[in-house]
């Protein structure tokens, strides 16, 4: 329940606490004192949209605070905290922060929400039942709704809901999945083709390079033997062989050695040029046994490297490693097909789990409410005959529908005539708008008790109606109040008067400034208000006694 409010710098308001009971609070107030103002603060807090505007004083916050008592978790809001990840408490405080700059905050206990939080938060706390809402009778899913909580099966249409959701996101993701899978197999072929050419290429890292270096000793052996065979003969073969002066030389440097100590130096630097030539001859000697003419050798590494260019090539890349790394991402995009393939079936099979258990749940609930309907018509001919329509017919019309929405496959209509003589016919087609109200009024207070609400205000929901029928309007809203907390901002002295508490909202004039007020009333200003009510801006020695009488006779 709603048990407090507190609202600053809003419209006509600049501070204003409220506190609230349980039962029946009456509100009042001549047109335009600003209750309509009070029910937008309330309005923030539940979620909805916010405007700088409603600043009071535009250069300061606009701050909206309501603290709500949660008497148990029967309309689920604790799983909604979960859901949310917010903590949970069965003392609430939601308060809103609207900024200049037409920004607003949402917080619940302290802790900063988004305002899709909020709103879903505001549907569970509190209903408010105004004109306006008279509407949703002309909404086909609206009555669906209602039948739901009639036959109290509204927690299987909630879990229906999250079941539905749960159907269409693996749709969704079936269906994405299935496209790009339908991708992956229009290239499967080719990528196929291309990975098994890479692999039977066997390219190994370093390979092209290797290759290259042969290939050309392969291309020059000629000439490279015919410059090996000239340097082996330089050094060791010609007419004047190198090696032969230098051993000569020598020998010569040990003898001057012997004899000139000084030059002992020289004789060891020519020995090791000696022995320097000696293994570059042998090297020589070597290098030209093992460089040979060899055109099947050559025909065969050309032949390796013409394969390793034209991969190159078709692959746009440059190097036998990025071949490589083109053949292992090929391989992994090949298993990728196979497993999505595969992941694909098994979210099918999900798929068509969850669609049949969401088409039984929808069997279920579409069961109850055809079940519910012929009780449901009777109580609502039996209330609203109270509201002065004794002959009404009230009627439903249900159907399954061809496909399934967060309701499930049900329409229901409805049918009304206020006439007894008069078949009845489609409600908003035939009702007028007083009808429209009544009949609404009868269905929040069949329905009421079942969702889980724990407070509804009524909106000046009983305007157009007066006297017996006005008493026993107010009649039916004191008793949703022996259930609920009920709220009823009303013109109709029959309905104030069964109030357990009784606000009056008036404006004031402070320092030249027009301030909204909420004022409790008890006692004889109780008694003044609803013989104002009764007869205007001049209250009769009759309207007070009057308004005695209604309220010493509330039931």
């Amino acid at each position: 329940m709603l048990y407090s409010l507190s609202i600053s710098n809003y419209a006509l308001i600049n501070i204003l606490d409220i506190e609230f009971s349980e039962g029946l609070t009456i509100i009042t107030g001549e047109t335009g004192a600003g209750k309509s103002i009070i029910l937008g603060a309330l309005s923030l807090v539940l979620g909805q949209k916010a405007d700088a505007a409603v600043l009071r004083d535009p250069a300061a916050n606009a701050v909206v605070e309501a603290c709500f008592r949660i008497p148990g978790n029967e309309n689920g809001i604790e799983q909604l905290f979960a859901g949310e990840q917010v903590d949970y408490s069965d003392e609430l405080i939601v308060r809103r922060v609207i900024y200049p700059n037409g920004k607003s905050r949402s917080f619940v206990n302290d802790q900063p929400v988004n305002l899709a939080f909020l709103k879903s938060l505001g549907t569970t706390l509190i209903d408010i039942h105004s004109q306006h809402e008279n509407l949703l009778l002309a909404d086909t899913d609206y009555p669906v709704r209602v039948a739901d909580a009639f036959a109290g099966q509204s927690p299987l249409a909630d879990e229906y809901r999250r079941k539905h959701a749960e159907v269409i996101s693996l749709t969704g993701q079936v269906r994405a999945l299935r496209i790009a899978c339908d991708q992956a197999k229009n290239n499967t072929d080719y990528l196929s083709f291309q990975y098994q050419e890479l692999q039977a290429a066997k390219l190994s890292a370093g390979e092209q390079e290797e290759l290259e270096q042969e290939l050309s000793l392969l291309e020059h052996a000629a000439e490279i033997r015919q410059s090996l065979f000239q340097l082996s003969s330089i050094l060791e073969e010609g007419e004047y062989p190198v090696l032969t002066g230098i051993k000569e030389a020598a020998r010569l440097s040990a003898l001057v050695a012997a004899q000139h100590p000084g030059f002992a130096h020289v004789g060891d630097r020519m020995e090791q040029v000696r022995i320097e030539l000696r293994d570059l001859a042998r090297e020589c000697g070597l290098s030209l046994q093992q460089v040979r003419d060899d055109p099947a050798r050559m025909a065969v590494v050309s032949g390796r490297l013409d394969t390793i260019y034209s991969l190159q090539l078709k692959h746009n890349v440059q190097t036998v490693d990025a071949l490589l790394a083109l053949e292992k991402n090929i391989g992994r995009q090949l298993e990728e097909t196979v497993n999505d393939t595969s992941r694909l079936d098994k979210m099918d099979r999900e798929l068509e789990a969850a669609t049949a258990q969401r088409n039984d749940m929808a069997a279920k609930l579409h069961k109850g409410r055809t079940e519910c309907l012929a009780d449901l018509s009777h109580r609502l001919r039996a209330r609203i005959a109270l509201l002065g329509i004794p002959d009404a017919q009230i009627e439903f019309g249900i159907h399954e529908k061809n496909y399934y929405s967060l309701l499930g496959n049900t329409g229901i209509d409805i049918m009304f005539s206020a006439n007894r003589d008069i078949p009845p016919r489609e409600l908003v087609s035939i009702a007028s708008g007083g009808e429209m109200s009544r009949l609404m009024l009868c269905i929040k207070s069949i329905t009421a008790q079942q969702t889980g609400l724990s407070t509804i205000i009524f909106d000046e929901a009983d305007l157009g109606v007066s006297g017996k029928i006005a008493d026993c309007m107010g009649t039916m809203i004191h008793q949703l109040s022996e259930h609920m907390q009920v709220l009823a901002i009303t013109h109709l002295p029959q309905v104030a008067a069964k109030g357990n508490a009784h606000y009056l909202v008036r404006k004031e004039v402070v320092e030249s400034v027009t301030e909204t007020r909420v004022l409790p009333l008890n006692g004889d200003d109780r008694v003044m208000e609803v013989a104002r009510m009764l007869s205007g801006s001049s209250i009769t020695p009759a309207a007070i006694q009057n308004a005695k009488d209604l309220l010493n006779n509330k039931l």
